[in-house]
Parts: structure tokens; C-alpha cells; sequence
């Protein structure tokens, strides 16, 4: 028993040297779990320094994923409506679930009027207004929402224009550059996919 907490404490040993070169950029996580780590050494047992030991392999670990992650993208699935758009399955506010075509040239996101209800929002600061789409001019809120989330990817504090009346040719609404202007993002027809990269 003590060989293999040897062999596993040395293996972490070099592990940690070798990322104290970066400790500067290193996030509140890793920190913590160095700290847990010295405590747990100046404890003297072993149970305790093993255990933080692998915290910190099992952080670090997660981290250098999502790094990956972040560099490659992450690929969302998109669904064809039949008409030439595409449609991402996206949860607003971590509550309700908006079917929403991918649209590069609308500015904001913008949602039809049963969402008035479904995510209780309070209009009565909104600015109010009119906005022009395919098929007329509709009356309209200029909303804040607190979070959009297409797939793993996620945004808070996002700007939407929330349409008063009904409009049958527009589903749930539009994915707009509010939320795919914060990634760099790549649409992909062909494969009717979405990327999206963390903004460096």
C-alpha cells in the first residue's frame, strides 16, 4: 500500500511541477486545490495528501479539456426546417426551450409573443417600438435575458427584441449576433451544423 501511494504521489509530484511554471494563469479552482494540497502536506497524512493530490490531477485534467474544447469548438447540431433555414434547440433564461433559426444577419435575438408568459418577463421597463420582418412591422420590446444556452455553450446577459404581436411564419424566433456575436462562430450548411469557439 505504501509502494503505491509512493509510485502515485511521485507521479502527482511531477505533475505539479510541471504546471507551477503557469501558476499565475492559473483559475480560483486550481488555486484552491494547491492550497487543500500544502495543508493536507503540512498534516503529515498520507490519506489526506493523496486525496488532494488527486483533487488537483482530476482539476487540472477538466481544465485542460475544456481548454481543448474552447480551441476546437463546439459542434450544435442543427435541425432543417424545410425552408432553407436551420434550427438550434436552445434554452433561455435555464427554463424554457426555444426552437430558433440561425440567422447571421439578425442583430439580436428576437422571440414571438407566447414567450411573454412562459419566461415571466416584466415588460413594464422595456422599451417598446416597432421592428420590420419578411412579412410587416411588428410592435416590440427590447428585452435583456438572463442567460442563453445552445447545447454545452452558454451566455448571460443577453439582448432580444421580444415580438407583442403574433406572427404564424416565425416558430419560436431567431438566433441572432446577441448571442453568436459573443463566439466566433462557423455555420455549416452541408453538415447543418453550428461551431461555436470561445472569443480569445
Amino acid at each position: 500500500m505504501n509502494i503505491k501511494i509512493f509510485l502515485v504521489a511521485g507521479v502527482l509530484t511531477g505533475l505539479l511541477l510541471g504546471f507551477n511554471v503557469c501558476a499565475d494563469e492559473e483559475s480560483d479552482v486550481i488555486k484552491a486545490d494547491r492550497q487543500a494540497l500544502l495543508d493536507a502536506n503540512a498534516s503529515g497524512v498520507s490519506s489526506k495528501i493523496l486525496a488532494a493530490k488527486e483533487q488537483l490531477s482530476d482539476d487540472l485534467g477538466m481544465e485542460a479539456d475544456q481548454r481543448r474544447k474552447d480551441l476546437e469548438g463546439i459542434t450544435i447540431p442543427l435541425v432543417p426546417d424545410g425552408q432553407g433555414h436551420f434550427l438550434a434547440d436552445v434554452l433561455i433564461n435555464n427554463k424554457v426551450h426555444a426552437s430558433l433559426v440561425v440567422d447571421t444577419g439578425s442583430p439580436v435575438i428576437m422571440l414571438t409573443s407566447s414567450f411573454v408568459q412562459k419566461l415571466g418577463l416584466d415588460l413594464s421597463q422595456s422599451t417598446v417600438g416597432y421592428v420590420e420582418v419578411l412579412n410587416g412591422k411588428y410592435k416590440a420590446a427590447a428585452v435583456s435575458l438572463d442567460s442563453v444556452k445552445v447545447g454545452s455553450v452558454q451566455a448571460y446577459d443577453v439582448s432580444a427584441t421580444l415580438l407583442l404581436q403574433d406572427n404564424r411564419e416565425i416558430s419560436d424566433g431567431l438566433l441572432g449576433l446577441s448571442f453568436l456575436g459573443k463566439f466566433h462562430y462557423t455555420l455549416d450548411p452541408v453538415r447543418q451544423i453550428l461551431v461555436l469557439k470561445k472569443l480569445q
